[in-house]
């Protein structure tokens, strides 16, 4: 058996809380297992390298949804065409919007309990398949769940800027730019600012002209229960595309269907289930990948990434 390895990212807002929940995770594993705590971008490369030679059987994630998202660029990098080991998300950060949508609940001491357990019995994992999204830039290629421009990415960037990041800020936030949306404030200004794109999926050009957000995933949810990618699933090695188009408040007579789960009229939400998107711009992109937050040139492309096997309980 190759055995549990946990990565656990320090700087993350509850690992930051909570420090001595390393010493607990490290306390529950194995004989054969490993915990390691990652500081830096060189030292998960580093990890990556080792549990890739150990033939890890299990990748313990101890960070939130930006932990998860630079950690498995980088095992990926390493494992090449090699198949990741089973993946299982900890939920040790902030915001834990990936691990939600996948249906994992609980701390991540009980939860790594659990998976110890079940483990060394060699008892059933209940599994969730999930494609990665990989997008690449002129400067790199990283992975993850999620994919946000202009109007996400807005959002983000207002939500971040409150410095306390939490569900609480995020439902405030929405209140305050729907509030703003009917008034024609500042706020809901600079969240729908508009971007000029040019749209291809698998080849074909789709749309081009101002829209206030592309968007992309391969899980449900966004946060605070909205459900806008309810196609993520159709269909193995395809990813769901959804752009918002229109006034602010169009999009906002949109809020509870998008709460609901239900499809978006086309005129404000066209949608698509691809394998390859292709964004130009007319100016730097400002996007998110699972929360975390970047600044590219005027060319994205995103593809279907590896399908992960990924521990629900």
């Amino acid at each position: 058996m190759g055995g549990i390895g946990v990565v656990t990212n320090p700087h993350s807002r509850r690992n930051r809380r909570y420090p001595e929940q390393v010493q607990r995770l490290a306390y529950v594993l194995g004989k054969g297992d490993e915990a390691t705590v990652t500081r830096s971008v060189e030292d998960v490369d580093t990890v990556a390298r080792r549990f890739r030679d150990a033939e890890i059987d299990i990748l313990a994630l101890n960070g939130g949804d930006g932990t998860n998202h630079v950690t498995l660029t980088s095992f990926l990098k390493h494992y090449g065409e090699q198949p990741l080991p089973l993946i299982a998300l900890l939920r040790g950060g902030t915001l834990n919007t990936i691990s939600n949508g996948i249906g994992i609940q609980g701390k991540p001491n009980s939860l790594l309990v659990n998976i110890v357990e079940k483990y060394y019995l060699q008892e059933p994992f209940e599994i969730s398949e999930r494609d990665l999204l990989k997008i690449t830039t002129e400067a790199d290629s990283a992975y993850g769940f999620l994919f946000g421009s202009g109007l996400i990415a807005n959002f983000m960037r207002e939500y971040y800027g409150t410095g306390k990041p939490n569900a609480i800020t995020g439902a405030k936030l929405l209140v305050r730019g729907a509030a703003s949306a009917v008034v024609g404030g500042n706020l809901i200004q600079e969240l729908m600012r508009p971007t000029w794109v040019h749209l291809t999926t698998d080849e074909e050009p789709w749309i081009e002209g101002e829209v206030a957000a592309v968007t992309a995933a391969t899980i449900e949810q966004i946060g605070l229960g909205f459900r806008p990618w309810i196609r993520c699933e159709a269909q193995p090695g395809l990813f769901h595309v959804l752009v918002f188009r229109g006034s602010s408040l169009d999009i906002l007579r949109q809020v509870v269907r998008i709460r609901l789960g239900r499809p978006l009229p086309q005129s404000v939400g066209p949608d698509r289930i691809t394998r390859k998107l292709v964004i130009e711009s007319d100016e730097p992109i400002e996007y998110t990948i699972d929360g975390d937050m970047y600044v590219t040139g005027k060319r994205i492309t995103l593809e279907n990434g590896p399908r992960l096997k990924i521990i629900v309980k």
